[in-house]
């Protein structure tokens, strides 16, 4: 049987807040727990730089984003 492929990622355009956990994080943490299912995860860098020209702040929210993914699962 060959897995399902799920794909999920989080803008870096601000601070991870609760909605991030609810909506992306959580869903994938279940999703990585499935022996069916093949994760991929990514901090969508590109979107950011469309959404926002402070490159400071996608650079802080880089490291914020991707380290909520790194403690919470």
């Amino acid at each position: 049987m060959s897995k399902s492929i799920v794909l999920t990622g989080i803008t870096t355009t601000g601070t991870p807040h609760l909605g991030n956990y609810v909506g992306a994080i959580k869903p994938a943490i279940a999703a990585s727990n499935n022996p069916n299912v093949q994760p991929f995860y990514f901090l969508a860098d590109y979107h950011a730089l469309i959404k926002c020209h402070e490159p400071e702040r996608v650079r802080q929210s880089s490291l914020e984003i991707a380290a909520s993914w790194l403690a919470l699962g």
